[in-house]
């Protein structure tokens, strides 16, 4: 891998679009990369755990390089993604669409930015790797 992760490289990072020895390498980089790490977190600004009885449910928004919003959720059964035009509504989006999937959930200590972003919720190397086996995301 270069100095750095590339723009293109990292947005695909953060839309689960690498896999493989790709993915690993990017991962490595990232452990060891500050400026990357930091490039990442500015790229999401959104990237929140909930910790439900149906499992973790991840929500994340990413900065496409086409200056569009990719709001995302995914856990053990889900995976929708919607195109934003801003953060705010990503975040909107976010907010409401879980809200509207579980009414019933409460957040405790263990719900919040995910640790890369600050957090306290897991890390997405060791945690989030789930997600690439429940098939591909639905727009909504």
């Amino acid at each position: 891998m270069a100095d750095h992760i590339s723009d293109g490289v990292l947005q695909e990072y953060s839309l689960d679009k690498l896999a493989g020895l790709a993915l690993a390498a990017v991962e490595e980089h990232l452990l060891i990369c500050d400026q990357c790490r930091t490039w990442l977190d500015a790229i999401e600004p959104v990237s929140y755990v909930h910790f439900t009885e149906d499992g973790p449910i991840y929500s994340r928004a990413t900065l496409l390089m086409e200056g569009k919003v990719m709001a995302r959720h995914w856990g053990k059964e889900l995976a929708v993604n919607k195109e934003c035009g801003s953060v705010s509504t990503a975040r909107k989006y976010l907010n409401e669409y879980f809200a509207k999937m579980f009414p019933e959930h409460k957040c405790d200590g263990r719900c919040g930015p995910t640790r890369e972003h600050g957090g306290s919720g897991p890390l997405r190397t060791t945690v989030e790797r789930e997600r690439h086996t429940h098939g591909p995301a639905r727009e909504v």
